[in-house]
């Protein structure tokens, strides 16, 4: 079975590596899958994973600055994850694609995909699977789309443009619905993606079935608290929590949460924080003295200590398409505090291997960190234990490769189960 792997994103970023784990996973499996798109340089050749050429993606970079450039003359600033279908590459006239039984799209942004890629996805008679990694396969143009519901209505008039009349976002919206075509099946990443899919204007007659994202368990172990702790300069005696994200500024992420917890807890000399990402200084000024920052971490050794050495883990995220640092956490031994109506929902289990607080409600998580400071410390221990044994082998890249060759199968048979 051949089967082409669309990647709009470097293999070493954080959806990349959910992709890059199945991807190796199939390959182990038997499955001849590759990689083509915007990776990175320099990979090794047995991972199948070619990078596109500067000179393709030159000038569709040139034309694409000047696509954002008129957007922000007549609208203004507008966010970097907003970009409507524009200038693509074409991906579809890549030996890998033409040779492909199955083509898989996992991971769409407008700079990688443009329309001649669609026009080639509409007439396809191959299977086309599109892994829902973000919003942006079913809204005009943000790939989160906030407390914004007009994806469900066929966009138009949008918050990010100013709000008054434009067809920019709709047009891309109608563009998207008429280029799928009757070959295309859509698998979200959680619940919570599925769902909003299922909602969503272009998907809403759709089918959409659900493949967890997949976490390589072979870099995560449940180190011992002391040891991790001394590797890191932690200190032996305190409450640790830890978080992390790309910006802990943004306020996606949870940045309102972050600050109001780092601010309470500032004077507080039982507990010290474990932080990584970039945005500290840009959420909170000054950064507590209990804070220990180790900034945007691509390694993971020290990312494993990080999630080891914490007593809680905290992950504040409003609006999330998966949330893989609430599983590496827990594949670490570490108990996790969520967010309801999140996808951390479908990991946690209340009361068992995490707490859930109250969506937004930053006071909600604060009473679940003090409710895991008040258990003794043999009992917060078996809530990382639980919390291990919960996500190890369900996300692992060889349960998710497997639901994905049973996918392929089915689509090729003709048999959608």
């Amino acid at each position: 079975m051949n089967v082409v792997q669309i990647v709009g994103c470097a293999l070493d970023s954080g959806a990349g590596r959910g992709i890059r784990a199945v991807h190796e996973a199939l390959l182990t499996a038997g499955v001849r899958s590759r990689i083509v798109g915007r990776v990175e340089r320099d990979l090794p050749k047995e991972l199948y994973a070619r990078r596109v050429s500067l000179l393709q993606r030159l000038p569709v970079g040139i034309k694409n600055r000047f696509y954002k450039w008129n957007f922000t003359r007549r609208f203004g600033e507008i966010p970097a994850n907003f970009h409507p279908i524009s200038h693509g590459l074409g991906l579809h006239n890549s030996p890998e694609y033409r040779r492909a039984d199955v083509i898989h799209v996992q991971w769409a942004h407008a700079p990688t995909l443009g329309p001649a890629f669609w026009r080639a996805i509409g007439s396809e008679k191959r299977p086309v699977i599109w892994t829902l990694r973000d919003m942006w396969p079913f809204t005009g143009g943000c790939h989160f789309s906030g407390r914004c519901e007009k994806y469900a209505s066929g966009c138009g008039q949008c918050p990010l443009l100013g709000g008054g009349y434009e067809t920019i976002t709709s047009n891309d919206l109608v563009f998207k619905a008429e280029h799928y075509g009757p070959q295309s099946v859509f698998v979200g990443i959680s619940n919570t993606i599925a769902e909003q899919a299922r909602k969503s204007a272009v998907l809403r007659e759709r089918d959409i079935y659900i493949i967890p994202n997949s976490v390589q368990m072979s870099h995560l172990c449940a180190m011992d608290k002391a040891q991790a702790r001394s590797a890191l300069g932690l200190p032996a005696k305190k409450f640790v929590i830890a978080t992390g994200a790309l910006n802990l500024a943004d306020p996606r992420k949870g940045a309102d949460i972050m600050r109001h917890l780092l601010n309470v807890y500032r004077e507080d000399k039982n507990v010290h924080w474990c932080l990584f990402g970039n945005g500290l200084a840009e959420l909170v000024d000054p950064v507590p003295e209990n804070c220990t920052s180790f900034g945007l971490l691509r390694d993971d050794v020290i990312l494993n200590q990080i999630y080891s050495a914490a007593d809680v883990f905290v992950m504040p995220s409003l609006q999330e398409s998966f949330g893989k640092v609430t599983v590496e956490a827990m594949a670490c031994g570490t108990p996790v505090i969520g967010l309801v109506k999140t996808p951390a929902e479908e990991i946690i289990s209340h009361g068992q291997t995490g707490w859930l607080a109250k969506h937004g409600d930053a006071d909600a998580v604060m009473a679940a960190v003090e409710t895991a400071r008040a258990l003794p410390v043999p009992l917060l221990r078996n809530f990382g234990l639980r919390a291990r044994a919960a996500v190890i082998d369900r996300y692992s890249p060889e349960a998710i490769a497997h639901l994905y060759i049973d996918l392929y199968e089915s689509l090729l048979s003709g048999n959608q189960a």
